[in-house]
C-alpha cells in the first residue's frame, strides 16, 4: 500500500548522489576525450595483448596490477548502480494492483 510512511523519498535523492558519482566517472572530458575508464581499458587491452601474444614476462605485474586497480573502479561503480536500483525496487513493489 502507498501511504507515506511506506516510502522514504530521501533515498531518491541520495540515489541522484550515487548516478553523480557514475557520472563524474563516465562522462566525456570537457575537451571532449572519451571517459578516462574507457582510455583505461583501451590501455589494459594494450597491454594484455603485448603480454599474453608477444610474451614479454616482464609486464606481467603491471598487467595484473592496472586489472586489479580497474576492477576495483568498477566495482565502485557498481555500487553505486545496485544503490539507484534497490532504491527503485523498494518504491516500484508498492505499485498500487488496482493500476496494472
Amino acid at each position: 500500500e502507498l501511504v507515506p510512511e511506506s516510502f522514504d523519498t530521501s533515498a531518491l535523492l541520495r540515489a541522484v548522489d550515487a548516478v553523480d558519482v557514475l557520472r563524474d566517472d563516465l562522462n566525456n572530458s570537457e575537451d571532449g576525450r572519451p571517459p578516462q575508464l574507457c582510455t583505461d581499458l583501451l590501455k589494459l587491452h594494450q597491454l594484455a595483448m603485448a603480454v599474453l601474444n608477444e610474451g614479454p614476462r616482464s609486464q606481467v605485474a603491471d598487467l595484473f596490477e592496472f586489472a586489479v586497480d580497474l576492477e576495483d573502479q568498477v566495482h565502485g561503480l557498481m555500487t553505486s548502480l545496485e544503490q539507484v536500483q534497490e532504491t527503485l525496487s523498494r518504491l516500484t513493489v508498492l505499485y498500487p494492483e488496482s493500476l496494472s
